[in-house]
Formats: C-alpha cells, sequence, structure tokens
C-alpha cells in the first residue's frame, strides 16, 4: 500500500519524493521521542528555543531535557511518535489501522516533497498542509485502490477536524491567563479530548493521549493553523495537484503566507 501511495502522490499529486521511501527498518523497535516547549503564561515558543527538541530513541535523555526545562518555568511535553520525516518502518507504525497508515504516510510526504524541492516555507505550513493531504489525499487514494475503507477514513477525519477546533478555541481562551485558571482550564479541555478520543484509531490516540498545557496547544497547533484554509481552498474547486502547486509557491514569511490563504480561503 505504501508503495501505491507513492506511485499516486508522485503522479496524481506532483510530489516529488526519494526512492527510499518507507523502505528501511528503524534499527530500534521504538518510538521516536520530541520534547516541545512552550512559555507558561502563554502558547508561545520561548526566544532561543526550537519548534521541536528531537532525542530519537533516548528517552531518558528526553526527560532529562524536559525536567530542566520545567525547571526553567517552561510547559514541556515528550511526544513519542512511530511517524517522522526519517519516514523508517517499525512495527507499530505498521500495525495501525490502513486509514491511518494512509495518513501517516501522506503527512510525512509534505516534508519530504518539502526537503527535495528545497521550498522555504513556513514550518507551521508544512505541518497543516500534512494533515490537510492526510484527510483528504487519503480519500482520494482510497476511492481509487481501498474504497471499502472510505468510511473509516471519513470517521478519523472527522474526529482529527473535532480536535482541531476544540484546541483552536483552546488556544484562544489560554493565551495569557493566570497559572491557576490555565491549570483548570486544562482540565476541561482534557476531558473534551479524552471523550473525542476515546472512539478514535490508536494512531490518533498516539498523537493526543498526553496531558493538555501550554506546550502541548503549541505542537498541534501547527496542524490545525492553516489547516481549514486549506480545506476551504480546496473545497472551492482546487484540485489536489492544485493544491501541491499552491503549497510550493507558499511565501518563506509566516505573515505573508497567513495573508494569502486567509485571500484564497474567502
Amino acid at each position: 500500500m505504501i508503495r501505491e501511495l507513492e506511485d499516486f502522490a508522485e503522479d496524481e499529486l506532483g510530489l516529488r519524493l526519494h526512492r527510499k521511501f518507507y523502505r528501511k527498518w528503524l534499527p530500534v523497535e521504538q518510538q521516536l521521542t520530541y520534547v516541545y516547549v512552550s512559555r507558561p503564561d502563554s502558547i508561545l515558543l520561548p526566544p532561543g528555543k526550537s519548534n521541536f527538541n528531537y532525542f530519537g530513541t533516548d528517552t531518558l535523555k528526553a526527560s532529562e531535557f524536559a525536567r530542566e526545562q520545567m525547571d526553567e518555568g517552561f510547559d514541556t511535553m515528550i511526544y513519542k511518535t512511530s511517524g517522522t520525516s526519517a519516514t523508517k518502518l517499525t512495527h507499530h507504525l505498521l500495525n495501525y489501522p490502513s486509514e491511518a497508515l494512509m495518513f501517516v504516510v501522506l503527512h510525512e510526504m509534505a516534508h519530504v516533497h518539502r526537503d527535495k524541492s528545497q521550498l522555504n516555507i513556513p514550518y507551521p505550513a508544512e505541518e497543516s498542509f500534512g494533515d490537510f493531504l492526510g484527510n483528504y489525499a487519503s480519500e482520494a487514494f482510497a476511492r481509487q485502490k481501498y474504497p471499502a475503507i472510505l468510511h473509516f477514513i471519513e470517521k478519523q477525519r472527522k474526529i482529527q477536524e473535532e480536535i482541531y477546533e476544540l484546541l483552536k478555541i483552546t488556544e484562544q481562551q489560554t493565551q495569557g491567563i493566570p497559572v491557576d485558571q490555565k491549570n483548570r482550564y486544562y482540565q476541561q479541555v482534557s476531558s473534551k479530548m479524552q471523550a473525542l478520543i476515546e472512539n478514535a484509531n490508536e494512531f490518533q490516540r498516539d498523537r493526543y493521549n498526553y496531558p493538555v498545557n501550554h506546550a502541548y496547544v503549541l505542537r498541534n497547533r501547527y496542524y490545525y493553523k492553516w489547516y481549514f484554509e486549506f480545506k476551504a481552498i480546496h473545497q472551492k474547486g482546487n484540485d489536489l495537484k492544485e493544491m501541491v502547486k499552491l503549497y510550493n509557491r507558499l511565501p518563506a514569511d509566516e505573515a505573508e503566507t497567513a495573508l494569502l490563504l486567509e485571500k484564497m480561503s474567502k
């Protein structure tokens, strides 16, 4: 199925991929670990901090780094995943249901295409467009090759979009609020999140089943930042290949990209 997806992406979406795409196994059968850091008072990347901190399979070092950041007063999130732009196979990844595997592979194609095409675009655009591809290109692909699972793809997309909406509202409500209010609010958000992922698939639980704080929202906001703009532009009649062409020409400046996508989605 991954090879079919690769052909579909290159032939029908116009993505540029490399021929090492999900062909080699990760040497250690273990999820890869990232740490995300946010300011404690707002959902903002602290000055001098990276969008993400990658620790591979070294979970101990990731935990030590997260504790150091917490000691400095920052919110942190330790995140583990089987799907990364390194595009290495693991049994955990391959044990996802087909609709989840399609989503992960298509999402990572957005990163690989960016690298292969040497695009200079904002990081949130990669993540938002990756999720757009994961949700909508998977439907197009399944209609051709796997129509029996279309209803599972639609269910997966519905849950994803409900989570995006919840986190967008959360971001608006928690920017700059006092810490004691923030913690109470996040307890409510955590309960809503658990209700959403109760009927989700394993991939979605892997992605979202973490304690909710500023770092959690900061990490996930990359997925929804421009997702609904990409969706709206697509639903105005732009096919998936045209969406990839739009992705290719996004400005490097984040404010310019935001303005372009807002204008096109209206």
